[in-house]
């Protein structure tokens, strides 16, 4: 396996967040353990400001940390990772065409010891937005909310306040929305979401922009005081994109190749590491069980168009209150096309068949979170758990991962969730339905799960237990009709 990594400066500038939910797909990658050791900058939490609302916060607290850093230092962490696991990884490297053949593809790479020639059976894409393949194989552009990113860096002499040092800054204004990420005590990456029609790349000064859209924001612009910039602003392309087809045998389009979302949730890099991790899996399948190629590429491009799907739905309630706040273009704009594009579903398009749908992290099923919510509260308000299979269950074989494979396996569906479902924070709820109807007693259904495979933990078990309930595939037997 050879990864081509090219030099990027300007890219590296770029402060990304890594939420402490991705901890679990660096664990998968191989990645934790150097990520963890790299003394990169805590990320402890968030603070909102949003829609002219009061000022929220969340903390992540200091056990389940996640990390601030540039792109580049990310990008420096993973790519000794891959190389330590034996790939061949070209440094410094840009890969300029692409060539497909009747068995494979000829890559051409650029770098300072000349051209290499890479051909190989399988291209993943992950350059990104510039899309060196990507590009051609039918992305489409939301077109109605075209996003322009205004960066820079500062420092301020003696940091940001202690209560503020480890946080991400969000807020939203009447033109645009405005974020910045800590990358030390002293340093800040401050960033603007504006309309890229009101900005005139050829003639416009970005500092001057960056000083306009502060003075528009209540908290952003006043944080800035006594900072001082730190090198020059620059600009990037923020519109939101997705492929048509994110896969198909001999090439898979991950991360940001295939699909940008924005950054508004802060898992932007968690949704690229899934979608590189998933790839790898789905190329490993195909080379040593070729006869699941097919099912596996469908996988692959049926979990990519869902996790378009999902942050975009996810997104839409947060445009929608700006919308209503500020009653401007540029969030009417943005929560009509949020909504739509939140509204269609993988069934949508041909191809995808009855692939069942993995969550966003590609480790298990996402059932409204209200939902299994009301199904643990009534779980607690019983003595007793009477659980029966759910009326409208079934079981069907599907693709689902196992380890470094795509394979067939076993998925529950019913009226409520007919894409299907298996796994609930890693624990298997075929097991669930085996130990919660034959054990009334919710601890003894876990204490029987436990002993017939790996051990879970009980919030676990009683998450996924909740979800078996929340989605039909278990029901109470004395429930009211």
């Amino acid at each position: 396996m050879t990864l081509v990594s090219p030099t990027t400066p300007i890219a590296g500038a770029l402060a990304v967040s890594i939420p402490p939910s991705a901890r679990r797909v660096l664990d998968e990658l191989g990645a934790l353990e150097a990520v963890d050791a790299a003394g990169l900058y805590p990320n402890l939490g968030n603070s909102v400001l949003w829609a002219n609302g009061d000022p929220r916060s969340e903390s992540f607290g200091t056990q389940a940390a996640g990390h601030h850093t540039d792109r580049a230092g990310l990008e420096k962490v993973l790519t000794e990772v891959a190389a330590e696991a034996g790939v061949n990884v070209l440094l410094g490297h840009t890969a300029r065409s692409a060539e497909e053949l009747d068995s494979g593809w000829r890559v051409r790479c650029e770098g300072p010891d000349g051209e290499h020639v890479i051909e190989a059976p399988w291209v993943i894409d992950g350059t990104g937005r510039h899309g060196l393949i990507a590009r051609t194989e039918g992305r489409e552009v939301d077109r109605s909310t075209t996003t322009l990113a205004v960066v820079q860096r500062w420092t301020r002499a003696g940091g940001w306040p202690e209560a503020d040092r480890h946080l991400t800054f969000i807020e939203s204004y009447e033109t645009g929305w405005a974020w910045s990420v800590p990358l030390g005590h002293d340093v800040r990456c401050y960033t603007v979401m504006i309309d890229q029609r009101e900005v005139d790349l050829a003639g416009d000064d970005l500092a001057g922009v960056l000083d306009r859209e502060f003075g528009r924001t209540r908290h952003l612009g006043a944080s800035l005081d006594g900072a001082k910039p730190v090198g020059e602003a620059w600009a990037c392309p923020a519109s939101l994109y997705h492929a048509t087809q994110y896969g198909r045998p001999g090439l898979l389009l991950a991360g940001d190749a295939g699909s940008f979302i924005d950054p508004l949730s802060s898992f932007g890099v968690k949704k690229a590491l899934s979608s590189g991790w998933l790839a790898g899996i789905v190329v490993n399948t195909a080379l040593i069980d070729p006869g699941m190629t097919q099912a596996a590429v469908d996988f692959f491009d049926a979990r990519e168009r869902e996790v378009y799907r999902r942050y975009r739905a996810a997104s839409a309630p947060f445009f929608g209150s700006a919308a209503d706040v500020y009653d401007s273009p540029y969030w009417i704009k943005r929560a009509h096309a949020a909504r739509e594009a939140g509204h269609s579903t993988y069934e949508d398009h041909p191809g995808t068949g009855s692939t069942p749908v993995p969550d966003p992290d590609a480790f298990g099923a996402e059932v409204p979170e209200e939902e299994v919510r009301a199904a643990f509260e009534s779980i607690r308000a019983r003595e007793t758990l009477h659980a029966v299979r759910g009326s409208t269950l079934h079981v069907f074989e599907g693709p689902g991962i196992a380890g470094h494979r795509i394979v067939m396996e076993k998925h529950l569906a019913t009226g409520r969730w007919p894409a299907g479902l298996r796994y609930v924070r890693s624990v298997d709820l075929l097991e669930v339905v085996d130990a919660a109807t034959q054990h009334a007693d919710v601890a003894d259904g876990w204490s029987a799960y436990n002993a017939t495979g790996p051990a879970v933990t009980l919030p676990d078990y009683l998450t996924a237990l909740s979800t078996a309930f929340a989605a039909g595939v278990l029901e109470h037997a004395d429930a009211a009709p």
